[in-house]
């Protein structure tokens, strides 16, 4: 692949999260730069584009004033690959700013919210189907139920029995960055294969009160977040202490639990 789509992100004055279409990408902390590739999660056409601060404290509520100023920018660019003996800047498509004072009180805590127009020709990722559904009554027991046993397989290491959880997923990114499907499933196989040999799942992914089961728009999908709005399911290496994180959105349809991301 010679060109990746891009996202930069940063916020100032309070943490906050980002999202693209709907998904939870990733926890900006004030003042740290994120760049990521965002190709499975954009659609031809209009793609959203949110900065939803977060609450300075766990007591306060998402849309309570805010204690201090506070900035976000975003911007979305295009990198071309002309290999590792020439350095190409990367193009930017679209430059999005958004600032509060002190005081303000924002509309569901978005910071920014923005729409921009992508010339891209992606397939229809499988989330964005299920985004315009309507969310169960019993969504969050289920996908309780659901967290327990896929921490216990984890666990147990049992590899064979986590893959198809991910297959879909994995196929997506395969096709999002024009990767060999084969390749990609062998790589996230090796990925779970060392998570459960030589890594320890963080004790805040095993305790219920430390989840965060957050809906998107009323839909049958959620992000899977911990008490601080991290990814729930870390992991910590006990070779070398890296921590390692699996980030995910699942989702509900007929009783039942899938996973988005």
């Amino acid at each position: 692949m010679d060109k990746t789509l891009l996202l930069r992100a940063c916020v100032h004055g309070q943490d906050a999260l980002l999202g693209l279409n709907g998904m939870v990408l990733a926890k900006l902390y004030q003042g740290r730069e994120l760049l990521l590739p965002i190709h499975e999660y954009v659609q031809s056409g209009e793609n959203r584009i949110q900065v939803i601060l977060l609450p300075s404290t766990l007591e306060n509520s998402g849309n309570s004033l805010l204690m201090q100023d506070c900035q976000a920018s975003v911007s979305v660019e295009l990198q071309k690959d002309r290999g590792p003996d020439l350095l190409v800047q990367p193009s930017v498509l679209f430059e999005l700013n958004a600032s509060a004072l002190r005081g303000q009180r924002l509309r569901k805590s978005r910071l920014l919210d923005s729409i921009v127009d992508l010339p891209v020709s992606f397939p229809r990722w499988r989330y964005l189907d299920v985004l315009p559904s309507s969310s169960g009554t019993n969504d969050s027991a289920l996908i309780e139920d659901f967290l327990l046993s896929i921490l216990a397989q984890f666990q147990a290491g049992k590899v064979s029995a986590l893959l198809p959880f991910f297959t879909t997923r994995n196929r997506e990114l395969a096709t999002a960055y024009g990767l060999d499907p084969q390749v990609v499933l062998g790589n996230f196989t090796s990925h779970l294969k060392h998570l459960c040999a030589h890594s320890e799942i963080l004790e805040s992914a095993l305790d219920p009160e430390n989840w965060r089961i957050q809906c998107i728009r009323n839909s049958p999908v959620h992000a899977v977040l911990g008490k601080l709005h991290e990814p729930l399911l870390q992991w910590k290496c006990s070779h070398t202490g890296t921590t390692f994180q699996l980030p995910m959105h699942v989702g509900v349809l007929g009783g039942e639990v899938f996973v988005l991301r």
